[in-house]
């Protein structure tokens, strides 16, 4: 496999990857699910439902950190061979 053939899978597979992440990320915050989280009590003082949405919110902004490195390397993929460089 060449250098560019592993570039696209790696990209191709971060972009499912995201697409993934946000239907996952949908599902967790839907009420029907997100409702098996209303009961009463505390963790660290934070009410269970309000921390059960800050931690899925925070795991997928970590996540789409994580994504966004692979998606942003291959926006700009370089120019063929002969292809003369603009610079703005």
């Amino acid at each position: 496999m060449t250098d560019r053939a592993k570039e696209q899978l790696a990209r191709r597979t971060a972009r499912d990857r995201s697409i993934a992440l946000l239907l996952i990320g949908t599902l967790l915050l839907l009420p029907p699910f997100a409702g098996i989280f209303l009961i009463d009590g505390n963790v660290v003082g934070v009410p269970i439902p309000f921390a059960y949405i800050l931690t899925v919110w925070a795991l997928l902004i970590a996540g789409a950190a994580l994504l966004s490195s692979t998606l942003r390397d291959g926006d700009n993929p370089p120019s063929p061979p002969g292809t003369p460089d603009i610079d703005d």
